[in-house]
């Protein structure tokens, strides 16, 4: 799409990324710089509000974000005010820290597009669960997903 892929990750893929042309960063640099911010990684202690106030403040007035990864990942109530002042320009949720969300205020603001979190209950997300569990039935094991090693 001709345009510049920066990436934070807590594993380095050197490889990958100049295969890719994908510019590694520090999470703030990321924020800074970037008109388009995704998530897509798991909520645990470490990554809990990793989008808290302070950072989502370090994004551009016309950046726009989307997490559709975890609920949790980016505080809700720091969130709706940035957008509220409009200090970022948009935001797409597919999950909430609490589901379903509760804010109807944040709900209908005209900068936040929001999708019910069903991305599991599409056709091909069922076929791949149940060829996951046939796989563990059959081979007696647990199928993970093929990550490229960290170096």
């Amino acid at each position: 799409f001709g345009c510049k892929v920066l990436a934070h990750d807590i594993l380095d893929f050197p490889e990958f990324y100049a295969q890719h042309n994908v510019e590694a960063v520090s999470l703030e640099e990321l924020l800074q710089r970037s008109d388009i911010v995704t998530l897509h990684l798991p909520l645990d202690d470490s990554t809990r509000n990793i989008l808290n106030a302070e950072r989502l403040a370090l994004m551009k007035p016309d950046a726009m974000l989307i997490n559709a990864a975890r609920g949790g990942l980016v505080d809700d109530a720091a969130l709706k005010k940035i957008l509220q002042e409009g200090k970022i320009a948009a935001a797409a949720l597919d999950v909430f820290a609490v589901e379903p969300p509760d804010d109807m205020e944040m709900l209908q603001l005209p900068n936040l597009l929001v999708t019910p979190h069903i991305g599991g209950s599409s056709e091909e997300a069922i076929l791949a669960m149940g060829r996951a569990a046939i796989t563990g039935l059959d081979e007696n094991k647990i199928p993970t997903a093929d990550y490229p090693p960290a170096g």
